[in-house]
């Protein structure tokens, strides 16, 4: 039988060009298999080639998503983004997030929930 698990990382970064790259740790107790996915709250992207990794894998796809066109607020956003199996492992990882070279953007990263599947 397979269970769900999550760790919630309170993240709280403003990205621009001069901070362009942060990192936080979390914490697998069992052991993930399958597909997992994070759920991240941002705020103001405006373009989408800004890049998740976890434990140092980009992650494939779409990582954040710039607002929707013709929005003019500036407002927070939730995105889902998929984790391909593998990439999660039991005991600790990390969550990083790139800001893209290719822009000169703000944007700022709130929370992160990652959920995972294990064994139990």
């Amino acid at each position: 039988m397979a269970r769900s698990d999550f760790a919630w990382i309170p993240f709280f970064e403003d990205f621009n060009s001069g901070n362009t790259v942060a990192t936080r740790p979390f914490q697998i107790e069992g052991t993930p298999f399958g597909d997992g996915y994070l759920l991240i709250q941002q705020f103001d992207v405006e373009v989408s080639t800004h890049r998740i990794q976890i434990n140092g894998t980009d992650l494939p796809g779409l990582d954040l998503t710039p607002m929707p066109s013709g929005n003019p607020d500036r407002v927070w956003l939730t995105w889902m983004d998929r984790i391909p199996p593998d990439i999660l492992r039991s005991g600790a990882n990390r969550l990083t997030i790139r800001r893209s070279e290719q822009t000169d953007e703000f944007f700022a990263i709130a929370n992160v929930a990652v959920h995972w599947r294990e064994l139990g």
